[in-house]
């Protein structure tokens, strides 16, 4: 696995459950219930999106700085 790929995921998964976190402390202040499968969804749908922006991104990067 290439060096950029694997700060893609990180970030995607950092992000991803910053995400989570962040949206649970949102309906936790709301009065609603924590539900682990909302949570978990939220998760992983954002860690994904954001792992493949990422994954882009820094394989641009990359690119440039090997030039």
């Amino acid at each position: 696995m290439k060096s950029y790929t694997k700060k893609a995921l990180k970030s995607g998964i950092f992000a991803g459950i910053g995400f989570g976190i962040a949206t649970a402390g949102i309906d936790y202040y709301d009065g609603d219930d924590f539900e682990l499968w909302k949570f978990i969804f939220k998760v992983l749908f954002f860690a994904i999106f954001m792992g493949l922006y990422f994954n882009y991104s820094f394989k641009k990067q990359f690119k440039k700085e090997s030039k």
